[in-house]
């Protein structure tokens, strides 16, 4: 079945909107009005953001099914980066199990490759679907349920301020310093700190160092109960902090809520909140044997792909592998685009990276594309895809040398949601 992939002209985004309305029915309402506000919004969206595109694909004539492209701007290990992103992937009801999204898949990651990126991302409706074209786990997200009487009040409430329209500038420079110092935060857009504010609500409550924002609680309250009017959750979707006093002042305030909310929703790939809160415990009273309390639930979501290796190595920079000095010889496993499945010889020079133009290595592995844009991108160790069976190496007595030059590599953080 031949299909073909372009960008969206205006007058084919409402087909767009109703595919996608019959693809995500639980998010989206199947009514005129939505319908037309949706389509106004991405139409929008497509003259006015230039970080989004809308594409379509057709079987001759008929679009079947599209997708939303998203050109972002990465800290990959203090160095910004240009990746590749995807979302809103849809298929026509008529036409599911057609191969659609797999051609759809296929084009955004040529798209990206012919822009000469060199990894892509993307939150993957079925984890699988994706590791099968070669995308692998980011790290996990972490979902708590705490107390506010949990939260620690270090410090006085001095400097929070509800945060406004007005305030726009300051959000996203608070924003951008974090993803500047943190390894796979997502740069901002003008646009993305716009619909921080679209919805009444979500509130914004900041903390302000003088005339600077240091820090930030984007939240919302979700009714708990249809009787008792006074059980409500609140809901953080955003936090950010540059440093212990903003986030001691955050902490204040969500600490002073006690009188009026149950349990403070927090998603976080932060895995370490046990040791920041008073009591971790969700409130499910849940025992996991012998006795360890129930903290959180957790969950895969965004995954990478890289799709040119050179590219990627040569963006690593300065970055230094703990000062390993050894040439490693990767063979690429890649399924889903073949001509990507290849040797590649890293020479490692006091940790230096850099593409090797000689055929001898010190260690040789095989690994596939999934697990090794985990590896480099610090979401997984080493020596775990060794014993968990996917990588292979030629010699055993070097799995811990290949280990090491690996184990500085940083977990990536990305709360940007596309």
């Amino acid at each position: 079945m031949n299909h073909h992939v372009r960008k969206l002209e205006e007058t084919e985004i409402p087909s767009f909107v109703d595919i996608a309305i019959n693809a995500y029915p639980g998010t989206m309402q199947n009514t005129p009005d939505f319908k037309e506000r949706f389509s106004t919004m991405l139409k929008t969206l497509q003259e006015n953001e230039k970080s989004i595109e809308f594409y379509g694909i057709f079987r001759g004539e008929k679009l079947v099914g599209g997708m939303r492209i998203h050109y972002f701007e990465m800290n990959l290990y203090s160095k910004i980066i240009e990746v590749g992103g995807v979302g809103l992937v849809a298929v026509d009801l008529l036409h599911k199990k057609e191969k659609v999204a797999k051609d759809l898949i296929h084009y955004f990651i040529q798209h990206f490759i012919s822009r000469d990126v060199s990894i892509v991302a993307l939150y993957p409706f079925r984890p699988d679907f994706y590791k099968k074209m070669g995308f692998g786990y980011g790290t996990k997200i972490n979902q708590y349920f705490i107390k506010p009487s949990s939260f620690p009040s270090r410090v006085n409430k001095e400097g929070l301020v509800f945060l406004n329209e007005t305030h726009k500038e300051l959000v996203k420079e608070c924003y951008n310093q974090y993803a500047l110092s943190t390894h796979g935060m997502m740069l901002k857009s003008n646009h993305d700190v716009e619909v921080m504010f679209k919805n009444p609500n979500k509130k914004l409550v900041g903390y302000l160092n003088g005339d600077k924002l240091e820090g930030y609680l984007l939240f919302s309250f979700k009714k708990m109960s249809e009787t008792n009017f006074v059980h409500n959750n609140m809901v953080i979707n955003e936090m950010i902090y540059q440093n212990p006093l903003a986030l001691s002042k955050l902490s204040t305030f969500l600490q002073s809520q006690n009188d009026q909310i149950a349990r403070i929703e927090l998603t976080t790939q932060d895995d370490d909140i046990e040791f920041f809160i008073a009591d971790p415990r969700n409130g499910s009273n849940r025992l996991i044997p012998s006795v360890y309390h129930e903290s959180n639930s957790a969950g895969v979501g965004i995954m990478y792909r890289i799709i040119n290796i050179e590219k990627f190595i040569k963006q690593l920079g300065e970055y230094r592998f703990n000062q390993e000095t050894f040439t490693l010889e990767i063979d690429i496993i890649d399924s889903f685009i073949e001509e990507q499945s290849r040797k590649v010889v890293i020479d490692f020079n006091d940790g230096k990276a850099s593409i090797s133009q000689e055929k001898s290595a010190d260690v040789k592995i095989s690994i596939d594309i999934s697990d090794l844009s985990s590896l480099l991108m610090g979401a997984v160790q080493f020596q775990k895809l060794y014993q968990y069976g996917r990588v292979v190496v030629n010699l055993e007595e070097k799995v811990s040398q290949v280990d090491e030059l690996f184990s500085t590599l940083q977990k990536p953080l990305c709360i940007t949601a596309f």
